[in-house]
């Protein structure tokens, strides 16, 4: 199992450096392979999204597409809770509920793919298997 977050799943529609070694990543993978993010990144991609002025009524398509076989965690009251109780004084809020999400599979998990800097810093802390293919 592969936690994408927000950063990692808008490359697959927001070409930036690294994502062609995403894309190839990706496609390199073993037929099977489970993905999953938060409930969080559908709201965090469409904001980005609209942040970069791309047209209203596009955005739910390209939401989709980012989200194109990733399954999606449930933002519950217990995710919420348990990304209150990190003892990270830097990590964000946001961070926080992917790491919180993300949590319940770290067993299962052999990737934590993430792109920003401050997160995968407090993911490698906490013991999830950090990386940014590139």
């Amino acid at each position: 199992m592969i936690y994408l977050d927000s950063c990692a799943l808008l490359k697959f529609i927001k070409p930036e450096k690294e994502t062609d070694a995403l894309r190839a990543w990706r496609q390199a993978l073993p037929e099977g392979t489970e993905l999953l993010t938060s409930e969080l990144a559908s709201l965090e991609i469409a904001r980005t999204l609209r942040r970069a002025g791309v047209d209203h009524q596009k955005v739910p398509y390209f939401v989709g597409q980012a989200l194109r076989g990733v399954y999606q965690a449930d933002l519950t009251t217990t995710v919420l809770a348990r990304a209150g109780a990190y003892q990270i004084g830097r990590l964000g809020s946001l961070d926080a509920i992917h790491l919180s999400s993300a949590d319940p599979f770290r067993l299962e998990m052999t990737e934590f793919v993430t792109y920003d800097l401050e997160l995968a810093r407090a993911a490698g802390g906490l013991g999830f298997p950090v990386s940014s293919p590139s």
